[in-house]
């Protein structure tokens, strides 16, 4: 499986707990790859630990971006300030990957994974389809939040929408399809009226053509479950297989609800601080 992360400094400790929860959950898969896209100067720190983490676990293929994707636009909303311009780097992974892989499955840093992936990487895509993606969970069709900016008579107020957080890559789909560049046209032409710009980005280049996946892929309501999850198996009971902190409640934030969420992510931070330290 070749699993993508893109992340910049301020989300670099999340990435690699996130990372590690992958890990976690296939100890005895050996044809894991991880691509790894973040800036220089996150790179330059975190080599030697994610070489470290990565070690007889998984391939590591670190990636870099120059410093272009800091000077893309940024959300009009002031609730998404939590959001980093890191969030465009998932954009650029397809063109930077190289031939070698297929298929992609990009996950955000703010996630947990609880169970094996297998079959969501196995998961049927056409070669009309240059995504598969989870319908989001707040933001359920195209007029949800007042609108998306682009939309016009092409486009089915009343479409799903997809979150981003989780996205199974079909590459030479979408490079020929050329969404990488659809997108950064948008977030340019846009520029000063953006809402949540990389995923209505996504969603328009996207439109009509990716395949919806379960919401268990990407679960953004884990907070619902508490304190039940703390006495429960989420994969195996609450049918949560990878779960997202979609929003500015994260288990590294102090509003983030105590239970197995948080332990685990400290947890598995104190293991990367560890690997960090070696």
């Amino acid at each position: 499986m070749d699993i993508a992360f893109a992340f910049d400094e301020t989300y670099a400790d999340h990435a690699q707990v996130a990372i590690e929860t992958v890990l976690e959950t296939h100890p005895h898969r050996d044809d894991l790859t991880m691509w790894l896209l973040t800036s220089e100067e996150a790179a330059k720190r975190r080599e030697r630990s994610l070489e470290r983490q990565l070690a007889g676990r998984a391939r590591l293929r670190l990636l870099t971006a120059g410093d272009e994707f800091r000077s893309l636009p940024s959300s009009k909303h002031q609730e998404l300030t939590y959001i980093t311009p890191g969030m465009y780097l998932r954009l650029l992974l397809p063109e930077l990957i190289g031939d070698g892989a297929q298929r992609l499955l990009y996950l955000d840093a703010d996630i947990q994974v609880w169970s094996d992936l297998s079959p969501l990487w196995e998961v049927p895509m056409d070669d009309e389809v240059p995504l598969a993606a989870v319908r989001d969970a707040f933001s359920g069709t195209f007029e949800s939040y007042g609108g998306m900016p682009g939309v016009d008579e092409r486009h089915d107020p009343q479409a799903p929408y997809f979150n981003s957080g989780v996205l199974l890559i079909n590459l030479p789909v979408w490079r020929r399809q050329r969404i990488t560049e659809q997108c950064l046209a948008y977030l340019a032409e846009h520029d000063g009226n953006l809402r949540f710009p990389d995923q209505d980005a996504l969603n328009l280049a996207a439109y009509g053509r990716w395949v919806r996946l379960p919401h268990y892929w990407n679960h953004m309501h884990s907070h619902r479950m508490e304190p039940a999850l703390n006495e429960q198996d989420p994969a195996a009971v609450w049918d949560m297989r990878i779960m997202h902190f979609a929003g500015k409640r994260k288990p590294w934030t102090e509003d983030f609800l105590p239970g197995v969420r948080q332990e685990r992510y400290r947890t598995l931070l104190g293991r990367v601080h560890a690997f960090a330290a070696e």
